[in-house]
C-alpha cells in the first residue's frame, strides 16, 4: 500500500516527503512537542524583534496546525490569545480557537467581540497557499492573501501594533511592498535561517 501511495505522489509532493524526512527542524519539533517546524521562524524572529509580550491581544490568521499560536500564547499569558483557520485546530492552551474566514464580515465582528471591541495588538500570519508546482502563480496567489492580512490589520490594529505575516518574492510581491510602504510606519523583510534555503518565502514585519 505504501509503494501504491508514494507512486501516485505528484512531484512537489515527493520534493515535500523527501524534505521532511530529512530536515532536521521537523525532528526538533516533534521532540519538544510543537506543532510544525514553522514556530522556530516565529522563535527567531520574535527573539530579535520582541514584539510579542504579555498582556496583549494578538490574533493567527491561518494558523492551522497552530505551531504559532502554541509559542504566542505562552508568552502572552495574562492576554487575549486567538488561533483562526478554515481547518480544524486542536485546542491549545490559553487560545480561543476559531474557525472561518477572516475576509468574512460576519466573522470580523465575532473575532472583535471576542476581544471587548478592543484592536489587536499583534496580527500573526503564515498563511501560503498549497503549492501547484509553478513558483510564480505559488507566488501570486500567497502574496494575494498576504495583501488580505494587511487590509485586515490595517482595520483591527491597534496604532503601533506590529504584524508578522509570510509574503513570497517574485509575482504578487511588488503590491505587498507598495501596500506596506503606503500604510505602516516600519517595514522589514526578514529570511529566517530557519527557512529553507531553496523557498522563495520572506517574512514580513511591519509597525502600524
Amino acid at each position: 500500500m505504501k509503494k501504491f501511495q508514494k507512486k501516485n505522489l505528484s512531484h512537489s509532493s515527493k520534493l515535500w516527503l523527501t524534505r521532511q524526512l530529512n530536515d532536521p527542524l521537523v525532528s526538533e519539533a516533534k521532540k519538544l512537542n510543537y506543532r510544525s517546524r514553522a514556530i522556530f521562524k516565529l522563535i527567531e524572529i520574535n527573539e530579535k524583534h520582541k514584539f510579542l509580550k504579555n498582556n496583549q491581544n494578538i490574533i493567527d490568521l491561518g494558523a492551522a496546525p497552530g505551531s504559532w499560536s502554541q509559542y504566542s500564547s505562552k508568552i502572552n499569558k495574562d492576554g487575549y490569545n486567538i488561533a483562526m483557520d478554515l481547518l480544524k485546530i486542536d485546542p491549545i492552551a490559553n487560545c480561543k480557537i476559531v474557525t472561518g474566514d477572516f475576509t468574512e464580515d460576519q466573522v470580523k465582528e465575532k473575532l472583535i467581540k471576542g476581544t471587548k471591541g478592543e484592536k489587536f495588538d499583534v496580527v500573526l500570519s503564515d498563511i501560503a497557499e498549497n503549492s501547484t508546482g509553478n513558483r510564480s502563480l505559488d507566488a501570486m496567489r500567497s502574496n494575494a492573501i498576504s495583501l488580505q492580512v494587511m487590509i485586515f490589520a490595517l482595520k483591527y490594529l491597534k496604532k503601533n501594533g506590529s504584524i508578522l505575516i509570510k509574503t513570497f518574492s517574485g509575482t504578487g510581491n511588488q503590491e505587498v511592498v507598495d501596500f506596506v510602504k503606503n500604510n505602516f510606519t516600519k517595514h522589514l523583510f526578514i529570511k529566517p535561517n530557519s527557512s529553507r534555503k531553496e523557498s522563495k518565502e520572506l517574512y514580513l514585519y511591519s509597525v502600524l
